[in-house]
């Protein structure tokens, strides 16, 4: 088990790194391309997103960070949408993993101030056995949101399943909602369960 002093400062850097890494991706992307104009007004969008991010940070704005949160997002979408080419798996991973960094912030601010308050071992061993499920539904949730498009759209192209159709759009937008469900609700059922 991790130092107790450790945890909330993995806690507090793990949605900085994860969107300094975003940013890296969608930058490098950007590079990519070859007409300076659409490099410079993709990179205006993303720096925008990124200086957005850090003034709600430093004044503790919450009410802007979506807007740099969708700037990024819109940056690499952009990119890829209409100059790169896009690609599906990337893609889904990239928009994945932003959406997985919001809730890193929530996991942060959550349980990184009681791993700092004087708590008794079996207090500290609920707690980090309640981050230990939040962060295997987060994994779980990044990972299906990558992996159930993908068997889909090979289902649809492999002719199993009719792409055109409302009740096959309905039967997978229930089957994710099912999913998410699952995994929202999984804490009271193993509490049940035990």
């Amino acid at each position: 088990m991790a130092s107790p002093r450790l945890i909330p400062l993995a806690l507090r850097a793990a949605p900085v790194v994860t969107l300094a890494a975003l940013l890296g991706w969608a930058i490098w992307d950007v590079s990519a391309i070859g007409d300076g104009r659409w490099i410079a007004t993709l990179l205006a969008i993303l720096g925008v997103g990124a200086a957005v991010l850090i003034i709600s940070s430093v004044f503790h704005w919450r009410g802007i960070r979506a807007i740099g949160l969708i700037a990024i997002g819109t940056g690499y979408v952009a990119a890829h949408a209409f100059v790169l080419g896009v690609q599906l798996v990337p893609a889904l991973v990239f928009l994945s993993v932003l959406i997985s960094q919001v809730e890193q912030r929530i996991l942060a601010a959550r349980f990184a101030p009681l791993y700092e308050a004087g708590l008794r071992p079996e207090e500290r061993g609920r707690i980090h056995n309640a981050l230990g499920r939040a962060v295997l539904r987060l994994i779980i949730a990044t990972v299906l949101s990558v992996v159930i498009p993908i068997i889909a759209a090979d289902l649809a192209v492999a002719g199993v399943v009719p792409t055109t159709t409302i009740p096959t759009a309905i039967a997978l937008a229930g089957a994710l909602v099912a999913v998410v469900a699952l995994l929202a609700l999984m804490p009271s059922l193993s509490r049940r369960a035990g």
